[in-house]
């Protein structure tokens, strides 16, 4: 479904752009002015910048700090959860072990082997 909507976009970004040269100049020029503007922000704005990358800085701290906070309680909601179950462990590989079936002619029962249906019954005469 995300690559037909790429292409829905490519296509309505490709139909919306210019076909005439004089119009494809100008918005090659506008877009580059535009970029270079954008680039050129911290040279012409110095305070702003500065301030940005401080409020930057902040806002990383605090979001490694909720991803940490979440990733411990994760963890320990996993582990008490895992403490909780009547798991049998294999101790000595550190994992669960493999379950055990309590059937030994596998997971099918008596009722699951008798056919549903049986023609009807043949008399030995041949009729």
């Amino acid at each position: 479904m995300g690559l037909l909507r790429i292409a829905t976009f490519a296509a309505v970004a490709v139909a919306l752009l210019p076909s005439d040269r004089e119009q494809q100049q100008r918005l090659y020029e506008r877009a580059g002015s535009t970029a270079e503007w954008v680039v050129t922000f911290c040279d012409r704005n110095a305070a702003a910048c500065a301030k940005g990358s401080e409020y930057w800085s902040l806002f990383v701290a605090k979001a490694e700090f909720g991803a940490k906070l979440a990733y411990d309680m994760i963890r320990e909601r996993e582990a008490s959860s895992l403490a909780n179950t009547n798991l049998n462990l294999d101790e000595s590989k550190g994992r669960v072990a493999p379950a055990v079936l309590e059937r030994e002619s596998g997971t099918l029962t008596p009722v699951d082997k008798m056919p549903d249906w049986r023609g009807k019954n043949s008399h030995k005469s041949g009729v």
